[in-house]
């Protein structure tokens, strides 16, 4: 069912589907909640999942004028209130995964537990010398992007989004599809408005330290070497933190793996720590849970495709 919302100017159009405890799916850059099409599937048995165009994308509109990060936060506020009865498990992917970060800062309360896939915190690489030549390529790469899409060059300008600053070489013809590409030329204006926005240069993985609800990193061991050393700077930033690894996925294990990614919603929206602020794991008998052994890609039941690396 898709409902239509209004946030601070901007109408926004939220899928709702499904039924059981919430999970709100945050898209990235370029693209829509069609994103999710693939993971959804996986979890509408147990749980009522929300998605929804990010303003500027797919059916979502957006007022004139310069974009903030802090708008995306305010909207999914929003998707939560209006749609969600109670606290919901959020997971984001790249800049989904900034917004929901910021959201779980200032209003832990809509939350119980959050679930970030690669933040591209880019500018955090800057301050290790280790990684400040990583940090050069990945900015330049971003400003080239940007150059051509104002040029008027927008195919290859989102190409080289695609394929050079964000998910790696070959993934504009080898993983997205017609559809996907066509997305992505749509829209990109509105990520050339978020590659302005000062408010997206300003976030620290010291964001979420006072978090009181779980932090669940996934990152993949394939793709663009930028994320290791931003997935590095937030474990060691964050050591309540989990982080699990996705075997031969990148910047977009809902396109690439998405039953392994499911699974790992699945099992974060499962985890008794969301109890502190989720009423519903207190009313409900506890789901039976994966154990996974750390670092082996083994659960005790025999289930492989994701490994615990950290917890």
């Amino acid at each position: 069912m898709t409902s239509l919302i209004n946030s601070a100017g901007a109408e926004l159009a939220v899928q709702d589907r499904g039924s059981g405890p919430p999970v709100v799916l945050v898209h990235g850059s370029l693209d829509d909640h069609r994103s999710w099409d693939h993971v959804v599937p996986a979890l509408t048995d147990r749980f009522t999942v929300l998605t929804w165009d990010r303003r500027g994308h797919g059916a979502s509109t957006c007022p004139p004028g310069q974009g903030h990060l802090s708008d995306d936060v305010a909207d999914l506020a929003a998707v939560i209130r209006t749609s969600s009865p109670e606290p919901a498990l959020v997971v984001g992917h790249s800049y989904g995964a900034c917004v929901a970060m910021v959201l779980a800062a200032e209003q832990p309360e809509l939350t119980c537990g959050v679930l970030l896939h690669q933040p591209p915190l880019f500018s955090v690489l800057a301050d290790d010398p280790a990684t400040a030549e990583i940090a050069r390529e990945a900015t330049a790469a971003l400003r080239r992007a940007a150059q051509l899409i104002e040029s008027g060059a927008v195919e290859e300008g989102v190409r080289h989004f695609v394929d050079e600053a964000a998910f790696g070489p070959g993934t504009w013809e080898g993983l997205f599809t017609e559809e996907l590409r066509e997305t992505c030329r749509a829209h990109a204006d509105t990520w050339l408005d978020q590659s302005r926005d000062p408010e997206r240069l300003a976030l620290r993985p010291a964001l979420l330290q006072d978090y009181p609800y779980q932090v669940v990193l996934s990152h993949g061991d394939s793709g663009p070497t930028a994320y290791d050393g931003v997935v590095q700077a937030l474990v060691a930033a964050l050591p309540q933190a989990k982080l699990r690894v996705i075997p031969g996925a990148g910047h977009a294990p809902h396109l690439s793996h998405p039953q392994e990614f499911a699974a790992l919603v699945r099992d974060a929206a499962c985890t008794p720590w969301t109890s502190r602020n989720c009423s519903w794991l207190q009313r409900k008998p506890k789901p039976r849970m994966r154990h996974f052994d750390e670092c082996d890609g083994r659960s005790r039941r025999g289930w492989t495709g994701v490994r615990i690396c950290a917890s």
